[in-house]
């Protein structure tokens, strides 16, 4: 079996200080793979890095390489937009964005050009039945995704993170 994800001698660094080190790792596709450990061993920072969300904070490096089907994703060049739609990121912390509901779930299929206004409404209900949030949610779509309540707001991350059809879902617990 082909890993889908795969680390080598990873490392990485917050300015000097080193966070994880010398990660090697397969991930397989169609398995779940669990990452454990105590807190504060870098479990969040390792799964930060195989979409390059670690890249929004500043003064941060890496050693190692992780590939994601064969191809390196630190390469120079890459598309992080294209990285984050293979592989998608849902937190321990909701954090939805500063929308509706609905366009909580329909920024991710627009930045990547759908615009099918029909196609979009469908995807919104079917996602939202597919997180169970559909009943409550049915008639305040236009509302602030502020408005729901923690375990709400965590189900929208995860319709959101489904909208653009990840191949890889991380998942922070």
């Amino acid at each position: 079996m082909k890993a889908i994800l795969k680390s080598d001698n990873f490392s990485f660094y917050y300015g000097k200080k080193q966070a994880i080190k010398d990660i090697s790792m397969n991930i397989y596709e169609k398995k779940i793979t669990a990452i454990i450990g105590p807190s504060g061993c870098g479990k969040s920072t390792y799964l930060r890095s195989f979409n390059r969300m670690n890249e929004l904070i500043t003064k941060v490096g890496h050693e190692g390489s992780i590939t994601y089907k064969g191809d390196d994703i630190y390469a120079k060049g890459l598309d992080t937009v294209a990285l984050r739609q293979h592989i998608g990121m849902v937190f321990q912390k909701p954090n939805p964005f500063p929308k509706s509901i609905r366009e909580n779930i329909l920024y991710g299929p627009r930045i990547h050009g759908e615009k099918n206004a029909a196609l979009l409404t469908e995807k919104v209900e079917q996602l939202l039945k597919k997180v169970v949030l559909w009943e409550e949610v049915k008639d305040k779509l236009n509302d602030s995704a502020f408005s729901l309540s923690g375990g709400q707001q965590q189900r929208l991350c995860i319709a959101r993170a489904l909208a653009v059809n990840p191949e890889v879902l991380l998942i922070q617990r």
